[in-house]
């Protein structure tokens, strides 16, 4: 009799535990991008803070998710403690605002985009990751999370620095950069519903936390709700549509014209 007793509750308790996961609801994420390891000139840094710091979140189910910015019109203003008494002009740097919806049956992604002024729709497959997972495992938004690591190439660096005048030796150089960066994820299995940030998923759970080049790029999550408006679901339909490798020539020959027009304010930028 009491074998069957506590098989039963084994029983019960595993089901409970299956229950309590979340298959759908919300992701709330804060973006912290290091911008003083993309830029060189030593003024530009004196007026740009070290962290960008962008607000995203995703709403989910099990067959589908989007990814969208969250606009923040009372974020603090990062100058307020460490950069204020410079003085000169100042730089405030912000993501496009971008959705990103995922039809996790199909494996398709659909991103929508807005740059300087053009609206794109990118089309194309669901990214695919070698994942390489470990036993190490931390606490994100009270979710207990495994790690994951994978290789990715080498995302495109900007220099960015002032000046009208011509081109200085420092323009002309290259440098040998890494084909490669180091991207580590954590994932929990509280969320069995593979879905990320922006392209990154295709594991047995939601991604919470991605680390992109040792902390030049880190996405974290906040708070996971249930909550969340199903009605916003919807897959993005404006903009030109293309697919990624489409995107990226496009992104090349926009910052191309941006470069030969004069770059703004005097500001140069220049594509690694």
């Amino acid at each position: 009799m009491k074998k069957i007793t506590f098989l039963l509750s084994a029983f019960l308790c595993g089901t409970l535990l299956v229950n309590a996961q979340t298959k759908e609801g919300k992701i709330s994420y804060e973006q912290k991008v290091n911008m003083h390891r993309m830029i060189t000139d030593p003024e530009m840094r004196a007026r740009v803070p070290e962290f960008r710091t962008d607000k995203f979140e995703i709403i989910f189910n099990e067959q589908a998710s989007l990814y969208r910015t969250v606009v923040d019109d009372e974020a603090p203003d990062p100058f307020a403690n460490n950069g204020g008494d410079r003085g000169g002009q100042r730089f405030m740097m912000r993501m496009p605002e971008t959705s990103t919806y995922t039809d996790i049956n199909a494996q398709m992604q659909y991103e929508s985009r807005a740059m300087f002024e053009k609206s794109f729709l990118i089309v194309d497959s669901l990214k695919s990751y070698k994942w390489k997972i470990s036993d190490e495992t931390k606490t994100i938004a009270k979710h207990v999370c495994k790690k994951a690591t994978t290789m990715i190439p080498a995302p495109q660096q900007m220099r960015l620095r002032f000046g009208n005048g011509p081109r200085t030796a420092e323009d002309s150089v290259k440098t040998d950069k890494p084909k490669e960066s180091l991207l580590t994820v954590w994932y929990t299995d509280d969320i069995p519903v593979s879905v990320g940030p922006g392209t990154y998923a295709g594991l047995p759970g939601a991604i919470l936390e991605v680390d992109t080049d040792n902390g030049a790029n880190v996405i974290t999550a906040t708070e996971v709700t249930t909550k969340y408006p199903k009605k916003e679901l919807v897959q993005p339909s404006k903009g030109e549509k293309m697919n990624r490798a489409q995107f990226q020539d496009a992104m090349k020959k926009i910052m191309e014209d941006f470069q030969k027009g004069g770059g703004m304010g005097g500001m140069r930028i220049r594509m690694n």
